[in-house]
C-alpha cells in the first residue's frame, strides 16, 4: 500500500512539472513576441495577465499544443514577405516604389528587383543587439525632439513615429504621403514620398506640421492636456533608409571639409556618432566657450556605399537647417550602420539669470521656420566596384542639372596671392597708448610684391587684397572702395591697379559684407546687426587659445543682419563699378551663415532665407560683370564663383572617420577654378603641396609685406607665418612647378581617385594623366615618370 501511494504522489508530481514547463515555453514566447511588436498598444499590466487555479489545471497536451501553435505561428521574417505586405504605388523603366499602407514602411527598388533599399530595416525585430526602445527607433520613419516652447525648463522629449505615433498612407502622384499623430503632445508632422526618374524624393511638409501649443485644438479633434502638450524642434528623418547590416561590407561618406569615410561595422562603438551641422552652426546663437576647431561642411550631402551600389543623399530643400549624422554598428546599440540628416523646425538657444551659480535657461523660437518643404532626393548608383567617385559624379551631375554649375574650358594654375593691407593696432604717443591705423602692406609695397613675382617668372596672379580700404582697417562694414590714406592714398591705389591691369593680375579688392565691430557707413551696432533668439545682440568673440574662454584684450564684434544682405551688395558693387575695378572678394560671404531673430518683423531673417539674400547678392556681382573671387564656398555659391580659394583639403578628423578622401575637390574639379586653404599657413606644407598635385589643384599663399611679429596682440597675430620675404623662393619655384604638371590638368574632371594607403594614392584625369604620391617621401609620379620640386628651386636668383 505505501508503495502504490509513493507510485502515485511520483506520478503526480512528474505531471505538476510537465505542466509547468510547458506554460512557461508557452509564456516566454508569447512574451517574446510582444517585446518584438514594440508598440505601447502591446503591452499589458500583470492585472490583466493574472491566472486563475482553474486556469491552471489546463492539462499538459493542451499546454504543448498552444505552444506548438506560437512555434508555427513565428515564421521567418523574409525581404520578399515583407514586399508581399507592400502596394506598388508609383513605377517607371528604372526604378519602383512600394509602401504598407497600414504601417507606412516603404521600399524602392530597381525595375529588375536585383536591388531594393528600405526605408527601414523590415527585420528589426530580429536585431539581437536591439532593446525594444532601439527596435522602435529602427521602425521610425520620422524620430522628433519636442519641447513646451512657453516654459523655459522644458525637457526635451524624444517621440518615435512607431511606437508614440498614430500613422495614416494615403496615395498621391508617383507616390504616398504619411501622416503621425502624436495624441498626448497634440502634434500632427505629414511627410510625401515620390518616385522620379532617377531618384527619390521625401519631404516633411512642414507647412501642414500642426501644434496644438501654438494653434490651438484641431478642428473636430479632442482637447489635449496641457501637461503633454509639445511643439517640434527637431526632425531625424527617415534615420535607417538604406541602413546595411553588420555583416555587410562598405562605408558611409560625409560632407566634413573635404570628405571624408567611415568603414561600415569599423568597431568604433565608443567614439561618438558622426553630426555636423550644414554650413556650420548658425553665429545668431550664443557660445560661451570657444567652438571646436573643425572643418565645416559646406555640401548638403551624405553616402551609403556597397560593393555593387550606392546612395547619394542631397538636401534639395532646408538645406539651411539640416544637420549630417552617421553611426557605424554598435554606436546606437543596433546592428545597423545609417546616415541620415536632422532638421531643425524650430532654433533653440540658452541664457542664465541670476548668480554665479544660476542654470541655464531655454529659449525656442514660437514659430515654425518659415520653409514649406524639408526635402531629400535619394539617388541610387547601381554598378560593380562603386566608389566615392561615382557617387561625386553623380553629385556633380545634379549641380549642373539642377543649380547650373558650368564646364570651365580654360586652362589655367594662378598663383592665389592674399595680401592684407592693415589692421587696428596699440602703439605709445608720448608714453599713452593709442589705438591707430596700421599698414601691414601699403599700395605701393603691394605693387613691389607683384613686380617681384613677375619678374621671377610668375605671371598669373589671383590678388585678393584684406582690409584694403578705411573701413576693413577700421573694422567696419566696407560698402564702398573707400580708398585708405594709411596705405598711400587713391593715387598709389591706381597706380597698383594700373600695373596690374596691364600685365594681366587679377586684382579683387576684399570687402567684408558680415563683421564689423564699429558702426558707420550707414549700419550702426544697435540698428543692423543679427540678433539672437534671447534678444540679445548676436555678439562674436575671440577666444583664449589654452582654456577657449573669452579674450581679455580682444574685442567682440557684431554680424549684420541677414535682411540687409542685398542692400550692401547692391552698394559695394556699384562703388566698385563706378571706381573701374575689374575683380571683387567677398571675404567670408560665400561660407559664412547666420540667422536674425530680432522681434522686428520686417527684418526676421530665418537661415535659408540668409541664403537666398546671398544668392541675390551673387547675382548682382555677376549681372555688373566684377570677376568673382570667393573663399571656401557652400554649394549654393558655386554657380556664381569664378574663382574659388581655401577649398579644404582634410576634414576634421573626427574619431569615428577611417580616412579622408577629396569628395569637395572631386565635385568640382574642372567646373571651378579653385586653390587650397594657403600652403604657408599649413603646419603640414609639404604634405599639402604633394596631395595639391594629386588632386591638380594650383597653390595659395598668405603674405604681408611688414614683419608680423610687428603685430602681435592685434587682429593680425595669427598671421605670425605671412612675412612675403620668407617665402619669395618657394613662391617662385612651385608657381612654375604647376605651370608644367597642373595647369594640363585644370580644365579637366578628375575620373578616378585610389587611396592605396595612409601615404599613397593615386588620381585618373580626364584626359588619361595619371599621378601617383606619396605623402611621406614627398615622391610625385605622373604618367610614370617622377618628377622633382628641387628642378625648379633656384637659391638666391630673385630679383627686385
Amino acid at each position: 500500500m505505501l508503495q502504490i501511494r509513493k507510485k502515485i504522489l511520483v506520478g503526480t508530481l512528474c505531471a505538476g512539472m510537465v505542466l509547468s514547463a510547458s506554460q512557461s515555453v508557452a509564456w516566454s514566447e508569447n512574451s517574446s513576441m510582444t517585446a518584438e511588436a514594440g508598440t505601447s498598444e502591446a503591452i499589458t499590466s500583470e492585472a490583466d495577465g493574472t491566472t486563475t487555479e482553474a486556469d491552471e489545471s489546463t492539462s499538459t497536451a493542451e499546454a504543448e499544443d498552444d505552444s506548438d501553435a506560437a512555434e508555427e505561428e513565428k515564421e521567418p521574417i523574409t525581404e520578399e514577405g515583407e514586399l508581399a505586405k507592400c502596394e506598388l504605388v508609383a513605377s517607371n523603366s528604372n526604378y519602383e516604389l512600394y509602401v504598407n499602407m497600414d504601417t507606412g514602411l516603404f521600399a524602392f527598388r530597381t525595375a529588375d528587383g536585383k536591388h531594393t533599399w528600405w526605408s527601414n530595416p523590415y527585420n528589426a525585430d530580429e536585431d539581437p543587439n536591439a532593446n525594444n526602445s532601439k527596435k522602435a527607433d529602427l521602425k521610425s520613419t520620422l524620430v522628433i525632439n519636442a519641447v513646451k516652447v512657453t516654459d523655459t525648463d522644458s525637457p526635451s522629449t524624444p517621440l518615435r513615429s512607431y511606437s508614440n505615433g498614430e500613422v495614416s498612407v494615403s496615395k498621391v502622384d508617383n507616390g504616398f504621403r504619411v501622416e503621425y499623430h502624436f495624441p498626448t503632445e497634440g502634434i500632427w508632422v505629414p511627410y510625401y514620398v515620390t518616385l522620379n526618374d532617377d531618384y527619390i524624393e521625401a519631404s516633411i511638409a512642414v507647412d501642414e506640421i500642426y501644434e496644438v501649443e501654438i494653434q490651438g485644438d484641431k478642428d473636430g479633434g479632442t482637447s489635449v492636456d496641457s501637461n503633454g502638450i509639445r511643439s517640434v524642434v527637431d526632425i531625424n528623418f527617415l534615420q535607417d533608409l538604406g541602413a546595411a547590416y553588420s555583416d555587410e561590407a562598405g562605408y558611409i561618406i560625409t560632407p566634413d571639409g573635404s570628405g571624408a569615410v567611415i568603414n561600415f561595422n569599423n568597431g568604433k562603438s565608443n567614439t561618438n556618432t558622426y553630426s555636423q551641422r550644414i554650413y556650420g552652426r548658425d553665429l545668431a546663437k550664443s557660445q560661451d566657450m570657444a567652438p571646436a576647431k573643425t572643418e565645416q561642411a559646406y555640401l548638403p550631402i551624405m553616402g551609403l556605399v556597397r560593393e555593387d551600389n550606392a546612395l547619394l543623399e542631397v538636401v534639395t530643400s532646408g538645406s539651411a537647417y539640416a544637420t549630417a549624422n552617421a553611426s557605424v554598428s554598435g554606436q546606437k546599440a543596433t546592428s545597423y550602420n545609417s546616415a541620415w540628416f536632422n532638421f531643425q523646425v524650430r532654433a533653440t538657444d540658452t541664457y542664465y539669470m541670476g548668480g554665479q551659480n544660476a542654470q541655464p535657461l531655454n529659449a525656442y523660437q514660437e514659430s515654425k521656420i518659415p520653409e514649406d518643404r524639408l526635402t531629400v532626393r535619394y539617388y541610387p548608383i547601381v554598378k560593380d566596384n562603386v566608389s566615392y567617385v561615382d557617387v561625386a559624379k553623380r553629385y556633380q551631375q545634379y549641380l549642373v542639372e539642377e543649380k547650373g554649375l558650368t564646364k570651365n574650358e580654360k586652362e589655367e594654375a594662378p598663383l592665389y596671392l592674399d595680401v592684407y593691407g592693415g589692421t587696428i593696432k596699440q602703439q605709445s604717443i608720448l608714453g599713452f597708448p593709442v589705438n591707430l591705423q596700421t599698414a601691414a602692406t601699403t599700395y605701393e609695397q603691394a605693387k613691389q610684391i607683384v613686380q617681384e613675382l613677375n619678374n621671377n617668372g610668375v605671371s598669373n596672379i589671383i590678388l585678393s587684397y584684406e582690409d584694403f580700404n578705411g573701413a576693413g582697417i577700421t573694422s567696419r562694414i566696407s560698402n564702398s572702395v573707400d580708398y585708405s590714406g594709411t596705405l598711400g592714398g587713391k593715387n598709389k591705389f591706381k597706380e597698383l591697379k594700373s600695373y596690374c591691369d596691364a600685365n594681366n593680375i587679377i586684382l579683387a579688392p576684399s570687402v567684408d559684407l558680415m563683421n564689423y565691430e564699429r558702426s558707420g557707413n550707414g549700419y550702426t551696432k544697435t540698428g543692423a546687426s543679427s540678433i539672437a533668439i534671447t534678444k540679445a545682440y548676436a555678439t562674436q568673440g575671440a577666444y583664449e587659445l589654452a582654456f577657449g574662454t573669452p579674450h581679455d584684450t580682444r574685442s567682440s564684434w557684431y554680424i549684420l543682419s541677414p535682411a540687409y544682405f542685398q542692400k550692401v551688395y547692391g552698394e559695394v558693387i556699384s562703388s566698385y563699378t563706378k571706381e573701374g575695378m575689374q575683380a571683387i572678394s567677398v571675404a567670408d560671404g560665400t561660407n559664412m551663415l547666420y540667422s536674425d531673430y530680432t522681434g522686428n518683423v520686417a527684418r526676421t531673417t530665418s537661415r535659408q532665407q540668409a541664403v537666398n539674400n546671398l544668392i541675390a547678392g551673387y547675382e548682382m556681382i555677376n549681372q555688373s560683370g566684377l570677376t568673382f573671387v570667393s573663399g571656401a564656398a557652400n554649394d549654393y555659391a558655386l554657380p556664381y564663383v569664378d574663382y574659388l580659394k581655401d577649398v579644404p583639403l582634410y576634414s576634421s578628423n573626427f574619431d569615428v572617420y577611417d580616412y579622408d578622401i577629396p569628395f569637395y575637390e572631386l565635385v568640382i574639379h574642372g567646373y571651378i577654378p579653385y586653390t587650397t586653404k594657403a600652403k604657408n599657413a599649413s603646419s603640414s606644407a609639404d604634405e599639402l603641396f604633394v596631395y595639391s598635385v594629386v588632386t591638380g589643384t594650383p597653390l595659395h599663399y598668405e603674405v604681408m609685406y611688414e614683419d608680423p611679429n610687428e603685430f602681435t596682440d592685434s587682429s593680425y597675430d595669427e598671421l605670425f607665418y605671412a612675412y612675403y620675404s620668407g617665402w619669395v623662393e618657394d613662391i617662385c619655384a612651385e608657381y612654375k612647378f604647376m605651370q608644367k604638371y597642373v595647369l594640363p590638368l585644370t580644365d579637366e574632371t578628375i575620373e578616378d581617385f585610389q587611396r592605396i594607403d595612409r601615404y599613397n594614392y593615386k588620381s585618373t584625369f580626364s584626359d588619361g594623366t595619371v599621378v601617383e604620391v606619396n605623402l611621406e617621401t614627398q615622391q610625385i609620379v605622373i604618367n610614370g615618370t617622377e618628377v622633382k620640386l628641387s628642378d625648379f628651386e633656384t637659391k638666391g636668383a630673385t630679383t627686385d
